[in-house]
């Protein structure tokens, strides 16, 4: 209600609607997180809450994507990743938590967003974050393929002796 308050007496470029929206971005996020923590439970559920996930998250993506055109629009000399990156950050957790290459390749496109910013301001900790959130769909193709070598290892080991 306070988003919708903000946005008409205020105007869609105001900052504070801006900020508004990001506050509903952070909780959207945190929301997605517990989401996908109990996923696994009731298949039945699961699959109900799919769509409702890639609709939370496209909302949030539109939110921070937003954010991003609003801080470059102020024409400031600093970069939008100084007060955007743990919405990023965050967003890039959600993507990369639901597993599939698609969504990770989308976190990692996020992500360059803000690695240099994470590279220059960020504790090593942090860091390492940023990297496996980039990388994590180079991972899981590679997973995969050692996987598929190892089974077809042990398949010549047990034919051989």
């Amino acid at each position: 209600q306070f988003l919708q308050l903000a946005s008409s007496i205020c105007g869609a470029q105001h900052w504070t609607t801006h900020f508004m929206t990001l506050d509903m971005v952070e909780e959207t996020l945190t929301a997605l997180n517990e989401t996908l923590m109990s996923l696994g439970q009731d298949p039945q559920k699961d699959e109900e809450s799919m769509e409702e996930i890639f609709v939370s998250i496209a909302e949030a993506a539109d939110g921070i994507e937003r954010a991003y055109t609003f801080a470059n629009n102020l024409n400031l000399k600093l970069d939008p990743a100084h007060w955007l990156f743990d919405y990023t950050l965050a967003l890039a957790r959600v993507l990369v938590g639901l597993g599939d290459v698609k969504s990770q390749k989308y976190a990692s496109e996020w992500i360059h967003r803000v690695d240099k910013y994470a590279a220059r301001f960020e504790n090593e900790g942090m860091q390492k974050v940023v990297v496996a959130l980039r990388d994590a769909w180079k991972r899981d193709g590679s997973d995969s393929k050692r996987k598929a070598e190892t089974k077809s290892d042990d398949n010549k080991k047990l034919k051989s002796g």
